[in-house]
């Protein structure tokens, strides 16, 4: 392969990564990262595997009578058929459109074929920037993830449950390379990181002492699944089948109020009522506060791709003029984003256009909520301006 072809390559891969990259972002920005929400309304998508996910289904809902679950515990079947079902197949439609990470697969071999003897150092390069495609590609898919978690968190929780409860009541029906310990360790965990998912970014919009109710409860019953699982792997007999059981019976309690449907949840709660109070009491709970540092990197990291893909398109552009210095100005306000002194630079540049709130950096204001005992708003400066202290 010539580095002339390669750099052709280059060209519509960098095209491509710049519009996932813009996409996830905007989808991220703006929490509509919801799988199967346009899978859903197409026809000839929406039944794929269908049949397959209501056969599942009627088989967790049997076993769950058999361990004597109450009908008021389980969930409702359509609504999990529904959410389960949409949201596994809108994950596994995104999949089409994240192809460049097949370049890890196909193109390492490429620089292999026949090139001109004067092109072993251009072939040393090509395994250089195939390596930071790889890179770029694996970690544009741990971004589409996170938004995914961020923007449909119950629908994250509806599948890891499920698929908990199946790996807990339904081994035998389990295709794994791993043991059964890990298989079920493994399950377990990605269960609990979808509660806290849901605890954290489902109640960002709510008051700080109902974020903080929501991830103490969610802790609570995290606590009790934990102890469940070391009644269930340290027992035998009896014992562990009343563990199983009780464990199955709170999961249930679980999927039955994350199953339902987006516009119809309007609660925070978690698990039924007199299953929580039997819950464990944890002593702390870490409280609410920014987003953690490696939230933070990652969301650093996803504007510096997006200004290396913008620099890389500048640079390939065949035809220049105008587009070129569009997406030159566009990746200088993307490092903008992440580098502080860079935009404060620019902000005194453009009087205040380019300001931090404005380009989505940092962490976002508190929304103001009244209070019984606030005071009383202070009277306007000015006779013609409004009054808005209290808004």
């Amino acid at each position: 392969m010539t580095w002339t072809a390669f750099v052709d390559a280059s060209f519509y891969w960098a095209y491509w990564t710049l519009f996932e990259a813009m996409w996830i972002g905007m989808l991220w920005m703006t929490r509509s990262r919801v799988p199967g929400r346009a899978v859903c309304r197409i026809p000839g998508l929406r039944n794929v595997r269908r049949r397959a996910c209501e056969t599942r289904v009627d088989a967790l809902l049997a076993v769950l009578a058999q361990h004597g679950v109450p009908v008021g515990d389980r969930p409702d079947r359509k609504q999990l058929v529904e959410r389960w079902h949409g949201f596994v197949a809108g994950t596994c439609a995104a999949v089409p459109f994240q192809t460049v990470p097949l370049l890890i697969a196909w193109a390492p071999f490429l620089p292999l074929r026949p090139a001109p003897n004067d092109a072993g150092l251009a072939s040393l390069w090509m395994f250089v920037a195939l390596a930071c495609y790889g890179t770029v590609s694996i970690t544009l898919m741990a971004a589409d993830a996170r938004a995914v978690a961020v923007s449909d968190a119950a629908g994250l929780v509806t599948a890891k449950a499920a698929l908990f409860l199946e790996v807990l009541v339904l081994p035998a029906g389990q295709r794994s390379h791993y043991s059964a310990l890990d298989t079920q360790g493994r399950a377990f965990s990605q269960m609990c990181r979808a509660l806290r998912f849901q605890a954290r970014y489902t109640t960002r919009e709510l008051p700080s002492p109902l974020r903080e109710r929501a991830r103490h409860d969610t802790e609570r019953l995290i606590a009790t699944l934990g102890q469940h699982v070391e009644r269930s792997l340290l027992s035998e007999g009896e014992e562990r089948n009343n563990a199983v059981r009780e464990m199955a019976h709170v999961v249930s309690s679980v999927l039955q109020h994350s199953c339902r449907r987006r516009d119809q949840r309007n609660s925070l709660v978690v698990v039924g009522g007199h299953l929580s109070a039997s819950a464990l009491a944890v002593a702390t709970v870490v409280p609410a506060q920014a987003p953690v540092f490696w939230h933070r990197v990652l969301r650093a990291g996803g504007w510096l791709m997006a200004a290396a893909a913008l620099f890389a398109g500048a640079a390939l552009l065949p035809s220049g003029g105008v587009a070129t210095d569009v997406m030159a100005v566009m990746g200088l306000l993307s490092i903008a984003a992440v580098v502080p002194p860079l935009r404060a630079v620019l902000d005194r540049a453009r009087g205040g256009f380019l300001s931090g709130p404005t380009l989505g950096v940092g962490p976002a204001a508190e929304p103001c909520w009244p209070s019984q005992n606030s005071a009383a708003p202070p009277p306007a400066t000015h006779a013609d301006e409004p009054d808005v202290a209290g808004v």
